[in-house]
């Protein structure tokens, strides 16, 4: 069955050692005035000002890891609320306090992301880098606050070089149960397992 264009951004599918998935979170700031929005899925990437992330430029340079959430003073209701998503630009109390976000920057996470439709990957690119489409980032869903972001072939699929943020290590059809959407490996936005490469806990340089 052809597989069905539903992106979910990045989601955790297991540890490489076969630890629990909830390993590796780290704490996070998102300025409150940032107008950007950011959903569970989310590739974010380290600010170069103040401690702050940030949505990155492209679906192609370094990320600091995986949005998973936040909490920040909802004016609406009067207190602190956790949310699936960041929806950008949010009244604190005194007008200036920064945000409370969670990241997953563990680089022995394996996740599994869709793949746009502009190409059909095939057995021969795993191990290969990949990018993501950095464009959607603001598209996700408010209601469940998932991401709407997928891997992009189009944004070049490399042999060498370790710019990509991601490597493609397997095809989610070698663990999802026949006919689940994605496991359809002959046609576009199939479902790839890929793990972290181009990850700030992974690089040397400074930011």
């Amino acid at each position: 069955m052809a597989n069905v264009p539903a992106p979910f951004g990045f989601r955790q599918l297991r540890r490489l050692d076969g630890g629990a998935p909830t390993a590796g979170f780290e704490t996070v700031v998102i300025a409150s005035s940032d107008p950007n929005l950011y959903f569970t899925g989310d590739p974010i990437a380290t600010s170069t000002t103040g401690p702050y992330v940030t949505l990155p430029a492209s679906g192609t340079q370094q990320i600091r890891g995986i949005f998973m959430g936040c909490e920040y003073y909802n004016a609406s209701v009067n207190r602190i609320v956790f949310s699936p998503y960041f929806p950008g630009s949010v009244a604190t109390t005194s007008g200036t306090n920064d945000v409370k976000g969670w990241c997953c920057t563990d680089t022995e996470m394996l996740y599994i992301a869709q793949c746009s439709t502009v190409a059909t990957l095939s057995a021969s690119q795993i191990g290969l880098n990949i990018g993501f489409t950095a464009a959607v980032s603001s598209l996700g869903n408010t209601l469940s606050g998932v991401s709407n972001v997928s891997l992009n072939p189009s944004s070049g699929v490399v042999v060498t070089g370790s710019s990509l943020p991601f490597r493609i290590y397997d095809f989610y059809s070698n663990y999802a149960p026949p006919g689940v959407n994605g496991t359809d490996n002959t046609s576009a936005g199939n479902i790839l397992v890929v793990a972290p490469n181009n990850f700030d806990r992974s690089n040397l340089t400074g930011i």
